[in-house]
């Protein structure tokens, strides 16, 4: 299952993963901004991608509008996975416990 995983990343960023790359930013230090990566790109769709890749932990952002590619979590699709299937226990965890909180009057739903 990971590595179907690993492999929808890749097929959805791959191209970003090859430009981060082109770009040498995948230390802190080198962090570029979207306009850097991708100069013809739409603004919103770039902006997209940049938040999907955010939120798994794949590129890391510097400041305000830098960002970087964390190589190691980027080959990392267990990790990712893992992290995602947290999340929604959490919220499955977080959805039962307020239905107990509604039968017993402590909260209104």
């Amino acid at each position: 299952m990971a590595g179907n995983y690993q492999n929808m990343l890749d097929g959805t960023f791959g191209r970003y993963y090859q430009r981060f790359r082109e770009l040498n930013a995948v230390t802190r230090e080198n962090a570029v901004t979207p306009e850097e990566l991708f100069p013809n790109e739409r603004p919103a769709l770039l902006h997209d991608r940049m938040h999907k890749m955010l939120s798994m932990g794949i590129v890391k952002r510097v400041g305000l509008n830098r960002y970087w590619l964390d190589e190691k979590r980027a080959s990392d699709s267990k990790g990712i996975l893992k992290q995602r299937l947290l999340m929604v226990v959490a919220a499955v965890v977080l959805a039962l416990l307020l239905v107990a909180l509604d039968k017993f009057g402590i909260v209104s739903l």
